[in-house]
């Protein structure tokens, strides 16, 4: 092997070899370029790389490409923006022989909510066993609600101690008037569902409800979303459901069969002698089977099957609407009303706390929390956690709803008993269908066509581009290893060398001492 002459081995000279190599390397890596680029099927790309002409049509072939790019690149986001901002569009369908339409579901919320023996029976057990007369409290928590709160006498109210504020609701159930299955006829003979529920009208009775028996105190643990309303197709248009003598003053309120009826719910009022025909309409929407494989930030719409947290296994307009009224008392109260269904970490409120819920209950009711109520809040990180409007609950429609109204009414007045029918008025002939503007497919097929119509580029141009890129990254790749290398293999016998040396001198430290 031949010797390296002794001025190879100086450093200037490898310093100048190595430099020379580096250039040598660079020249090499941007004649390569050149020539991919002259050869791509990319407009303009060519004439930029193309040395043998003059440098001015150079400049004027990049700067063209780069504008090129850049109304490409403007196009392409405009494109992107529209379909991520408003991607939904609402059309109207009318193929109504086709459907099924859901019966609304009737909330009956009496005056007096109290079976009477019932009451006797509790009252006369809890005195024989504590001796204390729980009659007057028994009756407050099962007559209270956003209507009658502000009747309350609190101050003169006594509170029992062997009552625990976790067991209001099941007593309010308890002793709560029984459903007469003989006031209830249908046109048909078909059965239909009632279920008590606890409301923030207090203790009413749901009929065709899927949702009542979630909020049922004494079904709380064991009840389930099931779907059991009654759906009418445009053959049984005309089925009616009718009530006599269900109560002598009795609220009433229309809603869909997965909705929960909220203090702000419109209702009517039916009394003793009347009879009274309600006709209804339905509004309904519904999505398309391509929108539903949609993600939720595109649909910006939830489904039954979404719920948003541990209190309901479903998702309603409705029920988040009542979940934001339930945060917003626990941050003014530090507790919830009896008539919420509660979560474990959540805290009853007791009789002698209700006066707050009654302070704040205009508040509550209109999901927006007062400048005064927001002055007296001690702690600032509360005031970000109130609503001042509904729209801050961020609740999101429900992506498939019906929608009951009013049509008219029929009142009569009759001497030996009251009586109420409630019945579709009108067949719906038309529905809301939300679907996409644009899917995968137009969004290829357009972003293709800006493409090509700027710069000219086809998949296969664009796959030229790429191939490019990954052989310039690996170029670079390998170089920095191979930098990395070279510098682990300077370093690595130098630390070892140190380390051994630092050992050897400790040692001889030791003996000498």
């Amino acid at each position: 092997m031949k010797e390296p002459r002794a001025w190879e081995n100086r450093p200037s000279f490898k310093r100048k070899r190595d430099n020379y190599g580096r250039k040598l390397r660079k020249k090499k890596l941007i004649k390569y370029l050149l020539n991919e680029l002259r050869t791509c099927t990319t407009h303009g790309l060519p004439y930029i790389a193309n040395t043998e002409i003059h440098w001015l049509e150079r400049v004027f072939w990049a700067v063209s490409f780069l504008l090129a790019v850049a109304i490409t690149i403007a196009l392409l986001y405009k494109q992107y923006y529209r379909f991520s901002s408003s991607p939904i569009v609402t059309s109207v369908e009318m193929d109504y022989f086709n459907w099924n339409v859901s019966y609304p579901a009737i909330t009956l919320c009496p005056m007096y909510k109290i079976e009477d023996d019932d009451l006797k029976e509790i009252v006369n057990e809890t005195m024989e066993n504590t001796g204390e007369d729980i009659d007057t409290q028994l009756r407050v928590l099962t007559t209270i609600s956003y209507d009658t709160a502000d009747v309350v006498d609190f101050d003169s109210l006594e509170v029992s101690s062997v009552i625990k504020p976790t067991d209001y609701a099941m007593l309010a159930a308890m002793i709560f008037k029984k459903f007469d299955n003989n006031s209830l006829t249908t046109s048909t003979n078909w059965p239909v569902t009632v279920e008590a529920a606890m409301t923030e009208m207090g203790m009413c009775h749901v009929i065709n409800s899927n949702v009542a028996q979630l909020d049922n105190p004494l079904k709380y643990i064991t009840a389930k979303y099931a779907k059991k309303n009654i759906d009418l197709s445009v053959h049984e248009r005309d089925f009616f459901i009718q009530l006599v003598n269900y109560a002598d003053v009795y609220k009433v309120f229309i809603h869909s069969p997965d909705e929960l009826i909220q203090s702000s719910t419109p209702s009517y009022t039916s009394r003793s002698s009347n009879y009274i025909y309600f006709g209804v309409k339905v509004w309904s929407t519904r999505i398309s089977d391509r929108l539903r494989k949609y993600p939720l930030s595109v649909r910006n719409c939830r489904f039954l099957n979404e719920p948003i947290n541990k209190r309901y296994p479903i998702y309603t307009y409705s029920h988040c609407l009542i979940e934001c009224r339930i945060k917003m008392i626990l941050e003014l109260c530090g507790c919830i009303p009896h008539f919420y269904r509660r979560l474990d970490h959540e805290k009853v409120c007791n009789l002698s706390e209700l006066p707050c819920f009654v302070e704040h209950k205009p508040e509550f009711i209109k999901l927006s929390v007062s400048d005064e109520t927001l002055s007296n809040l001690t702690e600032a990180r509360n005031r970000g956690k109130l609503p001042r409007a509904p729209r801050d609950c961020g609740c999101l429609s429900s992506c498939e709803s019906d929608i009951f109204t009013k049509d008219h009414e029929t009142f009569t007045p009759q001497e030996d008993h009251n009586s109420m029918r409630v019945g579709i008025s009108a067949y719906p002939k038309v529905r809301i269908v939300k679907d996409t503007i644009i899917n995968l497919y137009d969004i290829i097929l357009r972003s293709g066509g800006v493409i090509n119509l700027c710069i000219g580029a086809s998949v296969i141009s664009l796959a030229e581009l790429l191939v490019l890129i990954i052989k310039v990254i690996l170029h670079y790749t390998v170089i920095i290893l191979s930098v990395i290398i070279r510098m682990c293999r300077f370093i690595i016998p130098r630390v070892r060398m140190w380390s051994m040396l630092r050992k050897k001198g400790n040692n001889n430290y030791v003996k000498v001492k």
